[in-house]
């Protein structure tokens, strides 16, 4: 049975419904009249106040009727059966939402009573289906409670326990951030079962409940010092007025919830579409969601809010919200649909972190700790993510689209997204094209392309890469890092169109594939404005806010090198690469998931295994200046941190912390131009949280023939890059 087509379906038919049943009510009232030449006017009152309700039930169909958020029109005066009844009712607004109806009836009586008036606030919704994901670890919480042990509370334990009349979960999501008026088409609990009990064929059946009681989660682990729900009590003290937890005997589910010992994923869902739509409407209040099985079987364990971050309960609510309504902010964006972060270390599944569509990995290979906040997905090769369609995985309004992109390849046409499976039906699609971005869809029997020009990409660092298109005006934007690199205008008529098809991420059906590294890919269905790109890619890219070389070289103490192209790193002479770069915009405390600097190898020489540069922090402040192997009139050399004041580094060279931030490897045989890495991650932080100050970096070699040229800031898209992910 397809519970949400039905749910959406009720919904529309709402108004009809109501409509047909006041008209069955005045039908019966008249029944029961007939013969009375003078009718009570209570009953006149009664049967009028009834033509008014079939009046609002007229207006909100007919609302419900307009695609958009304007454009409302009234409902003139309109008879209702033969005997002279009508109603008219007036709007207090013709665009967005809430709104006021007011219904007018008249009764062709003209008996005292026979007139009434009805008002009556309504939301009007219109838009793309928001998909909004909530979890028991930031935004409510869970336990469950035990006959077995009545006083303890288990709000503290990584896990949550299920057995009929034993162990029952409960379980509460914040919903505050849905806007009032919101049309819910689905509502799903998932949650992660770990221990599936003993071996069964039978059938397992787990109803849920409304809760009637406010609780508390508490913070314990069995323990009977209960500061939380227990058995017996709702927080430890005060008593549930129904032992086990005081719920609705009413089932809260929209359609029965059966799973089997063995199943095919490990994640369970329970839909409560239309108790999530009641508690957004305040039809009640919020007290969560108790599990009780309805069958016997052995216990299962499912993960809680305490345990793996990947497998904690999540509710995904997908709604459409009322005209002008301010969207749910899930980490600064609403409307997410998916995200998939590529953080698994092993299988051929690629998680969607927001709306449940998972992706089927071929080709690729898992890279744990090689993305922006943590795994990414690596294709040397011909490889690919194929997610089965969804309808909100086809965009025709205002939708964005994100990735964190490291190339491996940038020649020829490299793919990231491609909503479709076969050739010339893209609803859309975007990637890197020799270098620059392209965002592309198929309409009207050709390809529609937006492209970037000169951007010139380059192999072996992270890209932030977004493409956003508005449907009112079919304005498509590209970002890269977050900064606009592109706008046009598709001509009237070419626009997305929605398709049943995959979607694929790293090919396309032309068999053309992405090499490198891809994280955090994301659709979102809302037109991002530059501040939601910059919240989309959770983090920044930086360039340098001044480098340099110093070098020890007899010849070159007294010359600066700020305003050359490149900086080298060679030993002997030594000669060191300097590198700052602006953190101030970051608040102090800001948690740094990972921070990873760049730089571009234009040329090396490498004569042993490979190249190691170290990173040190700088204890002194310094100038870049402007010179290009010049004596320095301004900034940095081998001797002096700065001149005009002359400024003397406390060790020549540069005066630097020994700990090594971080390493630059360049093995044997690389190709030069293009990006290597390091991780320096644990030094930003402590220069964001203010632990030591930033002076930059210093970047040398240990005694060896190798060097290497790295580009400056001065080479532009060449620029060392610095990576810092706060999501």
């Amino acid at each position: 049975m397809n519970t949400r087509r039905q749910g959406l379906a009720g919904f529309l038919l709402l108004p009809v419904s109501l409509l047909l049943a006041v008209i069955g009510a005045v039908s019966y009232m008249l029944v029961q009249d007939m013969g009375s030449a003078a009718r009570p006017t209570g009953r006149e009152t009664e049967r009028a106040r009834l033509v008014a309700e079939a009046g609002l039930a007229h207006a909100t169909w007919k609302l419900n009727q307009v695609s958009g958020c304007s454009g409302y029109s009234a409902v003139a005066s309109t008879p209702l059966g033969s005997n002279g009844d009508h109603y008219q009712v007036a709007l207090s607004a013709t665009s967005g939402s809430p709104l006021t109806l007011t219904a007018t009836a008249t009764l062709g009586s003209g008996l005292a009573g026979s007139r009434a008036s009805i008002k009556r606030q309504v939301y009007k919704t219109s838009g793309n289906t928001l998909t909004y994901t909530l979890s028991t670890d930031s935004h409510g919480s869970d336990t469950f409670l035990s006959a077995d042990n009545p006083d303890k509370n288990y709000g503290g334990k990584d896990i949550f326990m299920l057995k009929q009349g034993i162990a029952y979960p409960l379980l509460q999501f914040d919903l505050s951030l849905l806007p009032v008026g919101s049309r819910i088409v689905d509502a799903k609990l998932l949650l992660y079962r770990k221990d599936a009990g003993s071996l069964s064929l039978s059938a397992r059946s787990v109803d849920a409940h409304r809760v009637l009681e406010p609780w508390v989660a508490g913070s314990k682990d069995g323990a009977t010092a209960a500061d939380g729900a227990t058995w017996l009590t709702r927080d430890g003290s005060m008593a549930w007025k129904s032992t086990a937890g005081t719920v609705d005997s009413a089932s809260a589910l929209d359609s029965t919830h059966i799973h089997f010992y063995l199943w095919g994923t490990q994640w369970m869902e329970w839909n409560l579409t239309s108790l999530v739509q009641g508690w957004v409407d305040g039809r009640y209040p919020n007290y969560g969601v108790m599990l009780r099985p309805t069958s016997n079987f052995s216990t299962e364990e499912y993960a809680s809010a305490e345990g793996d971050g990947a497998q904690v309960p999540k509710l995904v609510v997908k709604y459409v919200a009322p005209c002008g309504a301010t969207n749910p902010p899930q980490d600064g964006i609403g409307g997410r649909v998916a995200w998939w972060k590529f953080n698994e270390s092993t299988g051929a599944t690629a998680a969607d972190a927001v709306g449940g569509h998972p992706g089927s990995v071929s080709g690729g290979t898992w890279a744990p700790t090689g993305g922006v906040s943590g795994g990414a997905l690596a294709f040397n090769s011909a490889g690919k993510v194929s997610v089965a369609h969804a309808d909100d995985l086809s965009q025709t309004g205002d939708f964005s689209l994100g990735a964190w992109v490291n190339l491996g390849d940038r020649n020829g046409k490299r793919p990231i997204l491609y909503k479709g499976n076969a050739a010339n039906e893209a609803n859309y699609a975007m990637g890197v094209r020799d270098g620059d971005f392209y965002f592309e869809y198929f309409a009207n029997n050709a390809w529609r392309t937006y492209t970037t020009t000169g951007l010139n990409l380059r192999v072996g660092t992270y890209y932030h890469l977004s493409a956003t298109y508005k449907s009112s005006t079919r304005q498509i934007k590209l970002y890269v890092d977050g900064i606009p690199a592109g706008t046009f205008t598709a001509s009237f008529g070419n626009t997305p169109r929605s398709n049943t098809k995959p979607l694929l991420i790293g090919t396309t059906p032309y068999n053309e594939s992405f090499l490198g590294r891809l994280d955090d890919v994301q659709i979102v269905a809302s037109n991002l404005d530059t501040a939601g790109v910059a919240a989309l890619m959770g983090g920044s890219v930086r360039i340098p806010a001044a480098d340099t070389q110093v070098s020890g070289d007899l010849l070159s103490r007294n010359l600066n090198y700020g305003g050359a192209t490149q900086m080298q790193v060679k030993y002997p002479p030594d000669t060191r690469a300097l590198v700052r770069f602006d953190l101030s915009a970051i608040p102090v405390g800001t948690p740094i998931k990972r921070a990873v600097l760049s730089f571009h190898v234009q040329d090396y020489l490498i004569l042993s295994l490979g190249l190691k540069a170290y990173a040190y922090p700088l204890t002194e402040s310094w100038l870049e200046g402007t010179q290009n192997g010049a004596t320095s009139a301004l900034g940095a050399t081998w001797l002096k941190r700065q001149i005009g004041p002359d400024l003397a580094w406390a060790n020549a060279g540069g005066t630097y912390n020994n700990v090594s931030a971080g390493v630059l490897s360049v093995p044997l045989g690389a190709s030069p131009q293009r990006y290597w890495e390091m991780d320096i991650t644990s030094t930003v932080q402590e220069w964001v949280d203010g632990v030591r100050p930033n002076n930059g970096l210093s970047l040398m070699l240990n005694l060896s023939l190798d060097s290497a040229n790295l580009s400056t800031r001065e080479s532009p898209r060449l620029e060392p890059r610095l990576l810092i992910s706060t999501q």
